[in-house]
């Protein structure tokens, strides 16, 4: 039997609490809902001082709801997973740092996000030092060595601007050919903004008129500087987002739900016209983009850097190799928070394509010796687990080897 003492918890009453405890290397759920109760030592769920009715409760001097035996006080416990966190080591061997993990300091791995290669921060100095040593008229020609480099919004900006300039045949500047391409894709940009203002207003009408005023005022307040032609105004995106949370609304869903489509605005991360739009008007000092600083943003983004598999704050104690993931930063900012789930689907067959990807070029540096410390031994099966997991067994990687029982079985 299992057992468990020295349980201290801070919480509201009435709410659910879930936590892993670790078991013969063997990681269990267990999720527990607190009463109302001044304090308690311990609780076990062993059959030697388990009450003969684990359901019954006695009442204690203030009234809350307790079982309670020789100063042991027990709490209703229920094991929702007992296949969890199924490893051959003890978590403490692979805790680390989200910022020393070592996958992100290497260069040339598939993004798991979107399949394009990844730079490293020392990859990416040296490219930004020879377009440095080079005319602004040189840099289309020197990103063209990069393109496998840089993510998909980014590449289909530079295609067009390359198209653009053969077209036009003399100019090879970057920012002047952005801004030729920016009365095309402005209105595009615009229509897309106007979208989200439109659905955002239609949930207005079922809100109480105080609320509904105040935010059609927003609303129609952020039209208008959508519908300039403003070079800094049309990509605020962060503004838009901030004047709306701001609003009051007592409705919890119809205030997650307008927040939500805030943050569905189109960004220079996701869309090739908010691209265009953004790089060819000011910057937040309210000068023009120079064609330098415009060249090192379409690589900028293709960084790697350390993403959470299971968002962090959803499992805010599960920060450890187990639950890392090499990622463009970009990438990694469109996917936030969301459950893994939810990401996945956003694009799944390719993504499904690209994890495994990311995982063979991985267990080949490991194999390799390429990172030569011994927890990331077993770091591939560590991360495809929890990706296991994270899907509810939809996602099965990767195909190269692994331990056969990394995998858990049913019980």
């Amino acid at each position: 039997m299992l057992k468990i003492s020295c349980l201290h918890f801070v919480t509201q009453f009435d709410k659910n609490i879930n936590f892993w405890f670790s078991c013969k290397c063997r990681y269990y759920l267990v999720s527990m809902k607190i009463q109302p109760i001044t304090v308690f030592k311990s609780y076990y769920t062993n059959r030697s001082n388990k009450p003969n009715d684990f359901s019954m409760a006695s009442t204690n001097t203030n009234g809350s709801s307790i079982n309670q035996l020789s100063n042991t006080y027990y709490l209703p416990v229920s094991f929702t997973s007992s296949k969890k966190r199924t490893y051959s080591t003890d978590r403490k061997n692979i805790a680390e740092k989200s910022g020393n993990f070592a996958v992100s300091k290497l260069s040339d791995i598939p993004c798991p996000a979107c399949g394009k290669k990844m730079l490293n921060q020392a990859k990416f100095n040296q490219i930004a030092q020879e377009l440095a040593s080079l005319e602004p008229e040189q840099y289309l020609d020197c990103l063209g060595k990069y393109t496998e480099y840089m993510r998909p919004v980014e590449e289909s900006v530079y295609d067009e601007i390359c198209a653009l300039s053969e077209k036009n045949g003399n100019s090879r500047d970057i920012r002047t050919l952005l801004v030729d391409l920016r009365d095309t894709k402005l209105p595009i940009l615009q229509k897309a903004q106007m979208r989200q203002i439109k659905k955002m207003k239609a949930i207005a009408k079922g809100l109480p008129e105080s609320e509904k005023k105040c935010l059609m005022q927003k609303l129609n307040s952020l039209q208008s500087i959508i519908r300039k032609k403003n070079p800094s105004a049309p990509v605020r995106r962060k503004i838009m987002i901030d004047r709306i949370s701001k609003i009051k609304i007592q409705n919890t869903k119809k205030y997650e739900k307008i927040q939500m489509l805030a943050k569905g605005f189109p960004t220079s991360s996701d869309m090739n016209s908010a691209w265009i739009v953004k790089y060819s008007g000011k910057n937040k000092a309210n000068q023009d983009w120079n064609s330098y600083d415009i060249a090192l943003r379409f690589l900028s983004s293709s960084i790697a850097n350390t993403d959470h598999i299971i968002a962090y704050d959803i499992e805010k104690n599960h920060d450890d190799l187990s639950n890392y993931i090499s990622m463009h930063s970009a990438c990694n900012a469109q996917k936030g928070n969301k459950p893994f789930l939810q990401w996945l689907y956003e694009d799944k067959d390719n993504r499904i394509k690209y994890l495994q990807d990311y995982f063979e070029t991985v267990d080949d540096i490991i194999q390799s010796k390429r990172i030569a410390k011994k927890k990331y031994r077993d770091y591939v099966a560590y991360a495809t687990q929890t990706i296991f997991e994270a899907s509810k067994g939809q996602v099965k990687l990767p195909k190269t080897i692994v331990d056969p029982q990394i995998y858990a079985k049913e019980e």
